[in-house]
């Protein structure tokens, strides 16, 4: 839309009506986290306009899907802001909630706290639904006691895995846990399935149990609970050996009995090339193989994490979501069961492999074109070694400004740079008139591209480049980074930081685990309340 037109608007009661029906719809939150986190739409996404131009191609990959934008309601806020943003990514059907959240529950209708909160509140009735063994921690520390076996499993991913951990666990993430070999095949004892609080541990325990493994329980709310009882943590762990993989043969026995007897549904290759081509329907493809290759239009993601971050991956209620597999589809089977009970998307399991001539399709082309007509505009960008030459050829006249998440500046940055959340760029105009030259940073420089174009398109005299390649490039260079910063170096604060739990200081974290893990219990019944939440539990 031109920049002079208001985006047009769409009322509490008309979403609502869209909220309880089943026609594609996508639901952005386009605030930072932290006000996201505060209270949401239930069915709404976390798509904040600082990365939504990054971002908004995987997560509604259909230019003509309806959006619904929604902020806290001010004229003068982000979902104004990017509906102009999506317009120019050739998005053709967008709107604002009139009145935004604080409309939305004015006219009596609920709004939730946290974060990654619809697949947390199924995990809960998942547990409840299927009634789960539970043990909790300390019934398992009298078992070792007793000196009876058990095996351990964690069922995050290795990098979570690492963070902090019990001892002795397995690692095994997702939908990987199911393949392996059950104890009447050879491993002894029960298996206690866990993650770092709750959802994932009852997922896999759930889906063990579902499968055939009798002796499988839920270790109630993991590692979390496990260190707030005193019991010993690893920090920085490498995993048990791996637990055996079963026959392919068994692994097809397991996909088939969970298909047949939930019908889940297979798709022939062929018709899945005449999804592609229609332009009314959004269609995901995701590959759950581990270490599966990039292709146009397929994302690789483990199948038990495309579940735990659906909301982060799927933007649009009502799309088709295919999912690739081995052959023996036991990934793709599991998976397939959660998602079609989350009822939030139609859910096919791929029936073979997608051509070999796999190209991307015209829609993914033409909404590549119009982010690349923004980002050029920021220019070639510059190499480690010319960043690192520029800064000490002027060291008071250039200043480094990383516009990455902010977790990441936490965790390493260039040195003596400054942060930005790029949702807004009002305080470069104080650099501006210093008279200095600005170099974007980025874990990946891709952020640092994109902001570095939009810098030029509001300032054509300011001096403004971008490291190519990021933060990873100038290590890879053997360059120095730095973790420490001084509140002087925030151009902007951490809006864009959630609350994870797994990022709260040792000071204050058993109070925060606690009041966590009490939240996260009462979630599912919080949410359920919600009319326009329809989990359909077989």
């Amino acid at each position: 839309m031109p920049a002079s037109c208001s985006p047009s608007s769409i009322t509490v009661q008309a979403l609502h009506a869209l909220l309880l029906g089943d026609q594609e719809l996508a639901l952005l939150d386009v605030r930072e986290a932290r006000a996201f986190v505060g209270g949401h739409l239930n069915l709404a996404r976390l798509a904040p306009l600082s990365s939504l131009g990054l971002e908004v191609q995987a997560l509604v990959p259909r230019q003509g899907t309806p959006v619904v934008l929604v902020d806290a309601g001010d004229p003068q806020g982000p979902a104004p802001r990017a509906a102009k943003l999506l317009a120019r990514l050739g998005y053709t059907d967008v709107r604002v909630l009139a009145g935004g959240t604080v409309g939305w529950q004015a006219a009596g209708l609920p709004l939730i706290d946290g974060y990654a909160t619809l697949v947390k509140a199924f995990g809960g009735q998942v547990l409840a639904r299927h009634a789960t063994p539970t043990l909790p921690g300390a019934a398992l520390r009298a078992l070792r006691e007793a000196g009876r076996s058990a095996t351990l499993i964690d069922a995050r991913p290795a990098d979570e895995y690492a963070f902090l951990s019990l001892p002795e666990a397995h690692n095994h993430a997702g939908t990987e846990l199911a393949l392996r070999q059950w104890p009447s095949e050879g491993q002894p004892g029960p298996w206690l399935v866990h993650c770092f609080s709750r959802t994932r541990g009852i997922i896999g325990s759930t889906t063990l149990r579902l499968l055939g493994h009798s002796d499988a329980h839920f270790l109630e709310d993991g590692v979390m609970q496990w260190a707030l009882d005193g019991a010993p943590v690893r920090s920085d762990a490498r995993p048990a050996a791996d637990l055996p993989v079963a026959p392919d043969a068994e692994l097809r026995r397991r996909a088939d009995a969970l298909i047949g007897r939930h019908r889940l549904p297979l798709l022939r290759p062929d018709t899945l090339s005449r999804w592609r081509a229609e332009s009314d329907r959004t269609l995901y493809l995701f590959d759950l193989r581990p270490g599966a290759e990039a292709a146009p239009d397929i994302r690789s993601i483990a199948g038990g994490q495309l579940l735990m971050h659906f909301e982060n991956l799927v933007g649009t209620r009502g799309a088709r979501i295919v999912l690739l597999d081995d052959p023996h589809h036991l990934r793709a089977a599991i998976t397939a069961f959660w998602l079609r009970q989350l009822n939030q998307s139609e859910v096919w399991i791929l029936d073979g492999e997608p051509p070999d001539s796999w190209a991307a399709n015209a829609a993914s082309t033409a909404m590549a074109g119009a982010f690349e007509a923004i980002a050029a505009a920021a220019g070639a960008g510059l190499a480690a070694d010319e960043v690192a030459a520029l800064l000490a050829s002027e060291p008071t006249r250039v200043r480094v400004v990383d516009v990455g998440p902010s977790a990441d500046f936490e965790r390493r940055h260039l040195p003596a740079a400054d942060f930005l959340l790029p949702s807004t760029l009002a305080p470069l105009a104080a650099l501006l008139e210093a008279g200095l030259r600005i170099v974007f940073a980025s874990p990946d420089g891709h952020a640092a591209r994109w902001v570095a174009a939009q810098a030029r398109e509001r300032w054509p005299e300011g001096r403004f480049d971008w490291l190519r390649g990021g933060t990873a490039a100038w290590q890879a260079a053997g360059r120095p980074t730095a973790q420490r910063w001084e509140p002087a170096q925030l151009l902007t604060s951490f809006e864009d930081d959630w609350g994870s739990v797994m990022r709260v200081s040792a000071l204050h974290r058993d109070r925060a685990w606690v009041d966590y893990l009490a939240w996260e219990r009462g979630l599912g019944a919080r949410v359920a309340q919600d009319p326009t939440v329809r989990f359909r539990l077989f």
